[in-house]
């Protein structure tokens, strides 16, 4: 009849369908090549780490000898493609070896997609998407903090250091002294702070393989905690003590600063420190996995702690502030609001204290009982809200 559109014929809807589905698949490795490029996988550590995890996130779900096979192939065609295209390689043998495994996580992210879409294995879609969670997060907070860095502007380092010395410590260059004395803690602290991203999936991934992360996906708290970290920083500004008082950090910092903020075009990614909430949101996944995992946690703890401390990225009061920043994650995550606005109120409430100067009216040893009943308060909070 004129006018009726006639369906087409099985054969051509499954010809159709084939070619959508390569369009997909080629389009998926194509961005995943240009992610590459544009990261510069090879030699960006960091970014590395986030890629690899995907690796630990797909093998998780159990995937076939042939699948675990056929997803190293894909790493190593989307390496040697790198390579080919001239793209920068590490020149040490962690940031090397960082590369080698975002590769692998390249191939885990491929494969993963590749089941989906071809295959239509709905059952990938949770750990395609948990494995996506790292390399999407840091595009995003990237663009993010490029945005809020791109100009001079305002950090507020010497009232952050202030308040550190006016404790009467000097916790840098305690650190730094240490590394010195015991030089294996240096190169721990080196690695474990490098590594970083790696143990948020990695410990997610093991929660995945023993059936224990159905109602706590860390890579969700991981976002949620990034995004509080990021609001924070806007609260009060700062750098860290190796870029606001460079070649003066760790043994010739100034006894006293001028209470005020300075102009600056360093980013400010201090207060609070998201290394360190991040670290202990591992470590409190951690208990759900037995004592090896807490072992494994509580010393990427430890070492973020010296290696915050002691490069000078971060002052004491940064990681005091992170205990309350994953007080607020944890509520948030778990809709629990009263913990959700207690870990919110306290981490809101100290950034706001530093930054206006109040606590040079306020005694040494009234700031010492704060910092403990905060630290206290925290892990007791959270304690009960875990168990529950």
């Amino acid at each position: 009849m004129e006018g009726v559109s006639q369906p087409l014929p099985a054969t051509g809807n499954r010809t159709i369908a084939t070619l959508y589905k390569a369009c997909a698949c080629s389009a998926i490795g194509l961005a995943l090549l240009m992610v590459a490029g544009i990261w510069h996988l090879g030699a960006n550590s960091m970014i590395a780490c986030g890629f690899l995890g995907a690796a630990f996130i797909h093998f998780s779900s159990r995937p076939s000898l042939n699948e675990i096979f056929t997803t190293l192939a894909a790493g190593m065609v989307a390496g040697a493609l790198y390579l080919l295209l001239k793209g920068p390689v590490g020149a040490d043998a962690f940031t090397r070896s960082m590369g080698l495994g975002a590769f692998l996580g390249i191939g885990s992210i491929a494969i993963l997609s590749f089941e989906m879409v071809a295959r239509e294995r709905r059952d990938r879609a949770r750990f395609l998407a948990d494995a996506l969670v790292l390399p999407v997060f840091s595009l995003v907070a990237g663009i993010g903090m490029q945005l809020t860095n791109h100009a001079a502007h305002p950090s507020y380092d010497y009232l952050v250091y202030g308040f550190e010395s006016s404790l009467g410590i000097f916790p840098g260059a305690a650190v730094v002294r240490l590394f010195h004395r015991m030089p294996w803690t240096q190169t721990g602290a080196e690695l474990v702070y490098a590594g970083l991203l790696i143990f948020p999936t990695l410990y997610h991934a093991w929660a995945l393989w023993r059936g224990r992360a159905e109602k706590n996906n860390l890579m969700h708290r991981f976002v949620i905690a990034g995004l509080c970290g990021f609001l924070f920083y806007q609260i009060c500004p700062a750098m860290g003590p190796l870029y606001a008082f460079s070649s003066q950090f760790p043994d010739h910092l100034p006894a006293s600063v001028p209470l005020q903020p300075f102009s600056s075009t360093g980013v400010n990614n201090a207060m609070p420190s998201m290394h360190m909430s991040w670290a202990l949101l591992v470590w409190f996944a951690a208990w759900e996995l037995g004592a090896a995992a807490i072992a494994l946690a509580t010393l990427v703890v430890g070492f973020t702690g010296l290696a915050t401390l002691g490069f000078g990225e971060h002052y004491l009061i940064d990681l005091i502030v992170a205990a309350p920043v994953v007080m607020a994650t944890v509520g948030i995550y778990r809709r629990n609001v009263a913990l959700g606005a207690a870990g919110v109120a306290l981490a809101a409430g100290w950034t706001a204290y530093l930054r206006s100067g109040a606590w040079t009216h306020v005694a040494p040893w009234i700031h010492w009982t704060v910092i403990v009943a905060t630290l206290s308060a925290a892990a007791a909070i959270t304690r009960v809200s875990r168990n529950r």
